[in-house]
């Protein structure tokens, strides 16, 4: 018998979409508008599969929707860190497929259409709090915090727990995009203004 795998990764993650702030989808709701286009941005800063590390490397899903989010038929596609050698590329693709188990493997039955996955430079910068991830010529992605309401009044540092998707781990810091632009032959879209989220994460399996 063939003992699973054991893995663990944890890091910093940007999750952006073209709802309105602050995204129902992530709390068992319905997307502000149809269909709703994502990215899922991780910057791994510990991590492995077995005795393969994973840490320093970057992964982008990028997403879309055409209905409730929990009734599937997603499309998917997927861009690997060009840092990662072929051993930690198929890791991470074990690991995302859901074969290795963790809440990767119940949300793989969400997905309809995989697009094939990528290896491409990716950047995952953080200056004042804000993140910002780049794939030079085809993904620019950047979180902001959303200005109060009242003038005068700043901006808003909201944080919550709890959220229904089992990719936030820990408290999450509700932000908007102040761009998203992602230029795909596959897939894309272009948004700012629009949902953010961004939390360190934990994930392990099996």
């Amino acid at each position: 018998m063939t003992t699973a795998t054991s893995w663990h990764m944890q890091g910093d993650v940007l999750e952006m979409c073209s709802c309105n702030t602050v995204c129902p989808c992530n709390y068992g709701g319905d997307p502000s508008d149809l269909p709703c286009e994502a990215v899922l941005c991780l910057r791994i800063d510990q991590g492995n599969y077995g005795s393969t590390g994973l840490s320093g490397l970057n992964v982008v899903l990028y997403i879309q929707i055409p209905g409730k989010p929990f009734e599937g038929n997603w499309t998917l596609g997927v861009y690997l860190d060009q840092q990662a050698s072929q051993t930690q590329a198929e890791a991470i693709g074990n690991i995302l497929s859901g074969q290795a188990g963790g809440w990767f493997e119940p949300f793989s039955g969400l997905i309809g259409t995989a697009i094939p996955p990528k290896v491409v430079p990716i950047k995952f910068e953080t200056m004042d709090g804000e993140h910002r991830v780049t794939i030079d010529g085809v993904l620019e992605a950047a979180s902001e915090k959303i200005p109060h309401p009242m003038p005068g009044a700043g901006n808003l540092d909201t944080t919550v727990s709890g959220m229904a998707v089992p990719f936030f781990t820990g408290p999450v810091s509700v932000r908007r995009s102040s761009t998203l632009k992602l230029t795909d032959p596959d897939l894309s879209f272009e948004y700012s203004g629009k949902s953010a989220n961004l939390a360190r994460f934990e994930y392990s399996g099996p």
